[in-house]
């Protein structure tokens, strides 16, 4: 059996990070070498891993990093990450445009995420394929969520419109913040006399620790480049 794969977790004692940590402690091939978060965290025990105090001096040694913090903290360890050499899992959202160019001049290699749940990578793939055959449709993308996330439209939303105007279509995005809501997106195509709507809906932040897993497999080993979930999946671009 070959070596387990070590990784880093940033944003460990969040929503998402205890999430990561209890999916991957079903997998024998990834080891959490260090769950690291904030120092108002340090010491708690989530799926038996114990929280580590960030720090921007610690080289945090792994084969991948795998980072759930928020725009800002995500963008500091992608640099860190660079310095040290270490590939890097970014599942972190709400970058601005300064922030989105330092990690397009990343030379490590690096997979940015705004979704990491592999069912809405496909959803991704489809809407695409969808907007270069409905060409004359009207498109509109919606997004809900918790009232807890800080960035509308969601990063999520913000892939599907970039994907969609890459391939020449145009949409509208409207979204809701409401209740508890874990994560729906919808992307409906409209023209006279019918209506296309992809849906995908997270019941779970399951769905997006999920996909941290084949993603890191992906990331092991790889020097530079940057990558998509669409590439851990094998869908076309």
């Amino acid at each position: 059996m070959s070596e387990a794969i070590r990784i880093s977790l940033f944003g460990a004692a969040g929503r998402m990070g205890s999430e990561v940590l209890t999916s991957l402690a079903k997998e024998d091939d990834i080891v959490v070498a260090h769950a690291v978060d904030i120092d108002a965290n340090t010491g708690k025990t989530i799926a038996g891993c114990t929280i580590e105090a960030d720090s921007p001096d610690a080289g945090f040694e792994a084969d991948v990093w795998v980072d759930v913090t928020l725009a800002e903290g995500a963008v500091e360890h992608a640099l860190r990450a660079q310095q040290h050499g270490i590939p890097i899992v970014i599942g972190a959202t709400g970058f601005n445009d300064d922030q989105l160019a330092t990690l397009n001049s990343l030379t490590n290699a690096h997979l940015i995420a705004p979704n990491l749940s592999q069912g809405m990578n496909v959803l991704f793939d489809l809407a695409t394929r969808a907007a270069k055959a409905l060409k004359d449709y009207d498109i509109g993308i919606h997004d809900v969520h918790h009232r807890h996330k800080l960035d509308q439209p969601s990063g999520t939303a913000k892939k599907i419109y970039e994907m969609l105007l890459a391939v020449g279509a145009e949409s509208q995005t409207t979204s809701q913040r409401i209740g508890e809501v874990v994560g729906e997106h919808h992307v409906i195509f409209a023209a006279e006399g019918e209506t296309l709507e992809l849906v995908h809906r997270a019941t779970s932040r399951s769905a997006l620790a999920r996909g941290v897993a084949p993603a890191v497999r992906f990331m092991k080993g790889k020097t530079s480049g940057a990558y998509t979930m669409a590439d851990v999946l094998g869908l076309d671009a």
